[in-house]
């Protein structure tokens, strides 16, 4: 399916002022001053109905994408089968960032559109010439570069950690942190659990299963609550 372009004008840049303040790049950069870049620069908007691919692994990035609506989802499926998700993107958030300016610029994994969505790619002269001209762009960009780097770190753990259990455990107890509750709201379904920790959705359930017998756990659909603090941080 052919991706639609959408033209710009001057109602339309308008709108995209007030979207673009909410994405890390733009924070605390003057409502004039991000006026005049979407005035000067050579951006298109582009629309992606659910299921459509916005990029394949392994081809070349050229633009830097940032989601305006919708949700997107970072995946690699490995020859075995397997599949890994590595994150969804949701509106204000951005990809390309880290790989736009190597020389090994091909995507590492595929994007894919998992709700209708709308992205907005920015040419790579274009980040050029805010980074040179806007010290704020600067700083914004290299705090999304270091996000993403701990991010990545966290997934590497993640995947290194030896057995279902102790994926579990990291995942409850980044949660738990992050909360700053032992009942823990999951957004994520148990299928998007089982891919973020690069295991098979029946194997979390069955091991889901096991701690709440065990009385670690209790859960249900939306949360998932930590009865034995102890328990889970000697696993």
């Amino acid at each position: 399916m052919k991706r639609k372009i959408i033209k710009i004008d001057k109602e339309l840049c308008n709108v995209l002022s007030d979207n673009l303040k909410r994405c890390i790049l733009f924070k605390d950069i003057k409502y004039e001053d991000l006026s005049n870049f979407l005035n000067m620069s050579n951006y298109t908007i582009k629309k992606y109905p659910e299921g459509n691919v916005v990029v394949i692994e392994g081809s070349e990035c050229e633009e830097l994408g940032i989601l305006l609506e919708g949700l997107l989802e970072v995946q690699t499926l490995y020859p075995s089968g397997k599949l890994l998700t590595f994150s969804q993107l949701k509106p204000a958030e951005i990809f390309g960032e880290a790989i736009i300016f190597s020389k090994m610029n091909k995507f590492p994994a595929t994007i894919g559109a998992i709700r209708d969505s709308k992205i907005m790619f920015l040419k790579k002269e274009d980040l050029i010439n805010c980074l040179t001209n806007c010290h704020r762009f600067m700083e914004n960009f290299l705090e999304l570069l270091s996000n993403k780097l701990l991010i990545l770190n966290k997934k590497v753990k993640m995947l290194s950690l030896e057995n279902i259990r102790k994926k579990i455990e990291n995942f409850l107890m980044e949660e738990y942190k992050k909360q700053e509750s032992n009942i823990v709201e999951v957004s994520l379904s148990r299928k998007e659990m089982a891919e973020h920790m690069g295991i098979q959705r029946p194997s979390l359930s069955r091991e889901l299963i096991k701690m709440r017998e065990e009385g670690i756990i209790e859960f249900n659909r939306e949360v998932i609550i930590i009865k034995d603090m102890a328990a889970l941080s000697k696993l």
